[in-house]
């Protein structure tokens, strides 16, 4: 794994990885690039940022290779990283990010109602975290008849909920990029309309973040699935052999 060549990879995945702690029992994180068509690692260094991929930056600008997508989340670093050293490469932000996001907005909101409820009102809201983040398709005849409940009472969350399953639609019927562009911009308008600073917020991100977001239609449902699935490859490693003191060797068992 000395010269891994890069001159013909095309789509990589970047996504940065929890291996424990530091010294300073700060947790510890390595970023791990792979060819998003081959399956092969590509680098393997520590930290999160942009700083993690200097190393690899200066091989791909030997190798001359051409990179013509990134598959990532919307972590500001990497996103950053890749506008300023790869201008030319298309970002594609991953459904699974867009939604995770959109269940923190929610799990907030959820937070912060609880923190204002006196006990009674509290004890409806109780345990109830995963039944608002669960799929609607997934619930059964009784967690219907719990969410309906809240709903009820909690109109913020009834709300941000309706636009969280109503933002899931959009990615299972939209068929292409249009049409997706015309559903996220309908779902922006509405989200806006309603009392929720949450939901204002996730416009804004969405907004923000708009041509990588809709590169999932445009390269044929692009995802970092598979850097997701690596990962805890990665993790299940580690927690086998509770911990590599070694830390060139565990990078050699990422590669390898």
């Amino acid at each position: 794994f000395a010269h891994i060549p890069l001159k013909k990879v095309k789509v990589i995945g970047i996504d940065e990885i929890a291996i424990g702690r530091t010294g300073g029992r700060r947790p510890a994180y390595w970023t791990i690039v792979r060819d998003l068509e081959s399956g092969a690692v590509l680098c393997v260094d520590k930290g999160k940022d942009g700083d993690s991929l200097h190393g690899f930056l200066k091989r791909l600008r030997r190798s001359k290779a051409k990179i013509e997508l990134v598959a990532m989340d919307m972590g500001k670093s990497f996103v950053a990283w890749v506008k300023e050293n790869l201008p030319d490469t298309q970002i594609v932000f991953d459904h699974f990010h867009v939604i995770k996001m959109m269940n923190e907005k929610l799990d907030a909101v959820r937070r912060k109602t609880m923190a204002r409820l006196d006990d009674d009102e509290r004890r409806i809201l109780k345990n109830k975290r995963f039944l608002l983040l669960q799929n609607q398709e997934d619930l059964n005849e009784n967690a219907v008849k719990e969410l309906e409940e809240l709903k009820t009472h909690f109109k913020e969350l009834a709300d941000i909920y309706m636009m969280k399953e109503a933002l899931r639609s959009i990615y299972r019927t939209a068929m292409s990029v249009v049409e997706a562009e015309t559903a996220l911009r309908d779902w922006c308008k509405k989200a806006l309309l309603l009392q929720s600073v949450s939901l204002h917020k996730m416009v804004k991100s969405i907004v923000a973040h708009w041509e990588g977001i809709l590169g999932y239609w445009k390269y044929d449902g692009l995802t970092s699935a598979g850097m997701e699935g690596f990962n805890n490859k990665v993790r299940t490693l580690i927690r086998q052999a509770y911990g590599y003191r070694d830390e060139e060797y565990m990078k050699l068992k990422i590669f390898d």
